[in-house]
């Protein structure tokens, strides 16, 4: 009996030092998500160009791309769905670590697309059938800018709509469609000429909105980050990296098991 009790608290110990060991650094001041359009490399594929100038022109800002099948072909619905998840998983992931840094979403066509749905909701066809955003309301707090560019969910007339376009795209929204919670933090840029967002014919147009209309998104980005009314954290929040040293904090609890091992 005293060898089974020394085991568990053994296992209690190692529990308890895994679950608080990791190691941590400072968080940032804005974090970037960046989704890639349909069968780029994982990454942020077109979404680059922006996730870079919002990196570049913000001090402590970081990046993180969203992963997902991004597939197309007969399996479009199902990668759009699994995409959807990721954003309002990692987005949630993140904020529970650093739920003080400002957030900016940037999505490249079926990038955008699962942006869109997760932050606006469905449904959209058998991707989504949830009417509601799948973010968490920490992450709804702390977003401050959402860049959408070649959307297939384009719809004309919507407030936040930037370029030509008035040809829905191919997964649009229905007329009427509004997002009140996150309309104001919403750019999505659109032109005619691209076959994905308004059923144009030039691909080319399609893939050049990080040149066209990159300063833009910027400038449109660091008002919203300075309009904001959420503070980016320099104090203690935290997320875990790897490698480092463990915690005071860990010491002492591992310590108290220890010295409860010992009237076993």
């Amino acid at each position: 009996m005293k060898l089974i009790g020394i085991l568990r608290s053994l296992v209690i110990i190692a529990s308890v030092a895994e679950a608080i060991r990791p190691p941590r650094r400072n968080c940032p001041n804005i974090h970037v998500f960046g989704a890639r359009e349909t069968t780029a490399p994982p990454g942020f594929g077109s979404a680059s160009t922006v996730v870079n100038l919002v990196q570049r022109a913000n001090f402590r800002t970081t990046s993180e791309s969203i992963v997902y099948p991004a597939a197309g072909g007969d399996v479009y619905a199902a990668s759009v769905a699994a995409g959807v998840a990721a954003v309002a998983n990692q987005t949630n992931a993140f904020n529970q670590m650093c739920p003080r840094s400002k957030i900016v979403m940037v999505g490249y066509s079926q990038g955008a697309q699962i942006i869109d749905d997760a932050f606006c909701g469905g449904p959209d066809g058998s991707s989504l059938n949830a009417t509601s955003a799948s973010v968490s309301s920490g992450v709804s707090k702390m977003v401050a800018a959402i860049i959408l560019m070649g959307d297939p969910r384009h719809v004309n007339g919507l407030p936040f709509n930037v370029g030509n376009a008035t040809a829905s795209g191919f997964a649009a929204r229905p007329v009427g469609f509004q997002c009140p919670d996150f309309e104001n933090i919403i750019q999505s840029y659109c032109d005619a000429e691209d076959p994905f967002c308004a059923k144009g014919n030039s691909t080319a147009t399609h893939q050049g909105y990080g040149q066209e209309y990159g300063q833009d998104a910027l400038r449109f980005v660091q008002r919203k980050l300075k309009g904001s009314n959420s503070k980016a954290s320099n104090g203690p929040n935290r997320f875990h990296t790897n490698g480092g040293t463990r915690t005071g904090l860990e010491g002492k609890y591992l310590w108290m098991l220890v010295a409860g091992m010992m009237f076993l």
